[in-house]
């Protein structure tokens, strides 16, 4: 490996103990808490100093030895290690820890199981959901705490992923990379639904702040974003994005039907230092001893590749799914800098209470923070025209007082977009002119409309051309 003595050595003149506590004393005070199994606590000897050093952390190691020690009410671990994370995340002194970070595979840190019956179809799926929602408060549904994890089977795998965080944090100068997104769409062949996946990448892309520059694949040999696993292996290691969207269906080991990418392929990313974040669409898994290698824990603990990923680990409603993953976007590269764990936590407290917010879950760090500038000007989408009409859910949805509709043309096109209350009278047209082909915003704001209606559905219409979309979104007082 050409760098894995990069971080080991920077502390390798200093000795490094575990601090020795009582997990029940309400005296102690940390941020950042590393929760492992015995023969893992000496490899995270060295970051635990990198986050006090760099990130000004208070960090502690708390092996599960210790845990099972102090909080043996139940007969399950995974049961007893959310006692501690609750016990530590309530009653320890103020600041309190706001960071948990579980490493281990599932066979060394186990998590829960949650089971989907839903009109006879079953799903079982094993999440670390529950380790954010903390027991003494009588809300079960808010999560309390911001939990990512590493799911390591061995040592080397360890430092692979210490590595590479290490060296993102302490480089702390901007390049042109870092605001670079990547997004790819896998084709469907049956008509039904051909632009499913298409179609949730471009709302995507529309709604990426400005200072991005997006980029876009998908594997329909017909598009003229055509690409394939040399498109994108070759783009991540040339060019460089702080971000890469895999938007399609997954298996185990690999994303899209047609095998788009696979774990075999991790093997070709020689991308460092440019470490993206990576957002699945669709499932993923945590791996155990026993079981096989996800791909999502491939380009985790791979030395280049990924930084941290966001994906469900179990099937999900398609409409709240592409919703939650848009709104953790958003908080995750606005202006307003948040770290991983944080726009995840923001992101299950925003939503109902459901079967697809449980089964979202981050791999890596969470109080990693992804690099951009927001300072940078560039388009919309580089070298890419639309190759359709189509109309973007507003957001936010529901909305007071304004919202932000997107639209697309393809070509030269006259182009009306209106708003229509719920008997089918026009109150306000927001565009009303000839476009050329791309991507527009436009923003309504009710407080300048003379239309006040106390609150309720307002629908919106684009024609252009022969092309008619309506939709529908809230307005709330």
């Amino acid at each position: 490996m050409r760098r894995s003595v990069f971080f080991f050595v920077i502390f390798s003149f200093q000795t490094i103990l575990s601090q020795t506590i009582t997990l029940r004393d309400t005296t102690n005070q940390y941020d950042y808490i590393i929760i492992t199994v015995p023969e893992f606590v000496t490899s995270c000897e060295s970051f635990k100093q990198h986050k006090e050093t760099v990130r000004d952390f208070r960090t502690l190691i708390v092996d599960t030895t210790q845990i099972f020690a102090e909080f043996d009410s139940s007969n399950t671990p995974q049961d007893n290690i959310r006692d501690f994370i609750s016990y530590a995340g309530t009653f320890w002194q103020e600041p309190r820890p706001e960071y948990f970070l579980l490493l281990g595979n599932l066979s060394k840190i186990p998590n829960f199981q949650d089971i989907l019956n839903f009109g006879g179809y079953i799903d079982t799926a094993y999440t670390d959901y529950k380790y954010s929602v903390n027991k003494f408060i009588s809300d079960s549904t808010l999560s309390s705490f911001k939990v990512g994890r590493v799911p390591a089977g061995n040592e080397n795998e360890i430092e692979n992923y210490f590595n590479k965080v290490a060296t993102f944090e302490i480089d702390t100068i901007f390049t042109g990379w870092m605001n670079n997104n990547l997004v790819v769409a896998q084709h469907y062949v049956d008509t039904a639904v051909t632009l499913l996946f298409e179609e949730f990448a471009d709302r995507i892309i529309s709604y990426y702040p400005d200072y991005f520059t997006n980029y876009y694949y998908t594997e329909n040999d017909s598009s003229p974003s055509f690409g394939n696993r040399d498109s994108i292996v070759n783009f991540l290691n040339t060019k460089g994005a702080t971000s890469l969207w895999l938007i399609g269906n997954t298996f185990n080991t690999q994303f899209g039907y047609n095998n788009i990418l696979d774990t075999g392929d991790v093997v070709l990313f020689d991308n460092y230092p440019m470490n993206f974040i990576t957002f699945f669409s669709l499932r993923q898994f945590f791996a155990s001893d026993t079981s096989v290698q996800g791909f999502a824990d491939r380009l985790l603990l791979d030395n280049d590749a990924s930084i941290a990923i966001i994906s469900p680990v179990g099937s999900v409603f398609i409409g709240q799914n592409n919703q939650l993953l848009h709104t953790v976007m958003l908080d995750l590269f606005g202006t307003e800098r948040k770290s991983v764990g944080e726009a995840l936590f923001n992101v299950r407290n925003l939503f109902p209470y459901s079967y697809t917010k449980r089964m979202y879950n981050q791999w890596g760090d969470p109080s990693l923070f992804p690099k951009y500038d927001i300072t940078v000007d560039v388009g919309d989408i580089v070298n890419e025209i639309p190759n359709k009409y189509l109309l973007f859910q507003n957001y936010p949805n529901p909305f007071n007082p304004s919202t932000t509709i997107k639209y697309q043309v393809p070509a030269l096109s006259s182009v009306t977009l209106k708003l229509y209350d719920v008997l089918g009278s026009e109150i306000a047209t927001l565009v009303n002119e000839e476009k050329p082909a791309g991507i527009y915003e436009v923003q309504f704001n009710q407080e300048k409309n003379s239309w006040f209606p106390a609150s309720g559905v307002i629908f919106y219409q684009l024609r252009a051309g022969n092309f008619v979309e309506t939709k529908k979104m809230i307005l709330l007082r």
